[in-house]
């Protein structure tokens, strides 16, 4: 019979936590867990893993949001819950389920602190957090991972001349529950999660069932470093230069196809159909966050 606390770990054998992801072994090891620690070099590594793990309390990976990401699809398939050690840049799911902090994370694994979140579906491919047109997709295009390692969480101001350079305006239609709204805008934000980059971006939590859009008009040049001055003091429901919205399924297009930034990474093209999964995943991790 199977130990009630054996789990599979999988660690990005390609980042550079390494030595945190053995410490966040370490401190689930102390708390009486069981592992089978695989160090997966691929996505389709990590699926493999997930498809083929036998019976198991869950399935534990260390890594950020894009490793995460792309094993949705095992984990919905299997209905394992997941835990996360937060081993990325900026680890937005980490922060939005409350387990941000190594020590934090390895607790609510090891107590079995189990609750279930929204997840979302972008032209049928499931996301953990959000997907973005415009500033952010450019930011996603321009924050590689050598920027990642260099910058760590300071990636982004690096980065921020080359993303000012592919500043441009366009026009959004997103049909919401029949209704229709265009803007002409420069950022555009959908999804379930509550945080972008580490900053935050919605309030709710994650299993209200609803996707939010956050649409960013265009902007002067100091009008956006003030709207990023709001991000940072947590007060961007409140901007009048913001528009939003919420429902359980949308559509996105632009007059001519863009980049989509799925979890960070560019990977499809507008237009996309977006719709909630409601409580698809269930998480190892605090009945609510902060």
């Amino acid at each position: 019979m199977t130990p009630r606390k054996s789990f599979v770990l999988i660690l990005n054998a390609r980042s550079g936590g390494s030595s945190a992801g053995d410490e966040g072994a370490e401190l689930l090891r102390e708390r009486g867990c069981e592992l089978s620690i695989v160090r997966s070099g691929s996505p389709e590594e990590t699926l493999k893993t997930i498809r083929e793990a036998g019976d198991v309390a869950g399935i534990v990976i260390g890594g950020g949001d894009g490793t995460i990401s792309l094993a949705l699809p095992a984990l919905i398939e299997r209905g394992l819950p997941l835990g996360v050690l937060p081993l990325g840049t900026a680890n937005d799911f980490a922060r939005s389920i409350g387990v941000a902090d190594m020590k934090a994370a390895c607790d609510a694994i090891a107590q079995g602190a189990l609750r279930s979140v929204d997840l979302g579906a972008a032209n049928g491919r499931p996301f953990l957090n959000v997907i973005a047109l415009g500033l952010p997709a450019q930011a996603a295009r321009e924050l590689t991972a050598e920027r990642k390692r260099r910058f760590g969480m300071f990636a982004a101001l690096a980065a921020a001349p080359s993303i000012a350079r592919r500043r441009h305006v366009f026009t959004l239609k997103a049909t919401i529950d029949g209704d229709t709204l265009q803007a002409r805008c420069e950022a555009v934000l959908l999804g379930a999660g509550r945080y972008v980059g580490g900053f935050p971006i919605a309030y709710e939590d994650l299993d209200d069932g609803k996707l939010h859009l956050t649409v960013c008009r265009a902007l002067t040049v100091s009008a956006a470093l003030s709207l990023a001055l709001s991000t940072l003091f947590r007060r961007l429901p409140q901007d009048d230069r913001i528009l939003e919205r919420a429902a359980a399924s949308m559509t996105l297009e632009t007059a001519v196809p863009m980049d989509v930034a799925i979890d960070g990474d560019i990977c499809a093209k507008t237009p996309v159909d977006v719709r909630i999964l409601a409580g698809k995943l269930r998480v190892f991790a605090p009945a609510t966050a902060s």
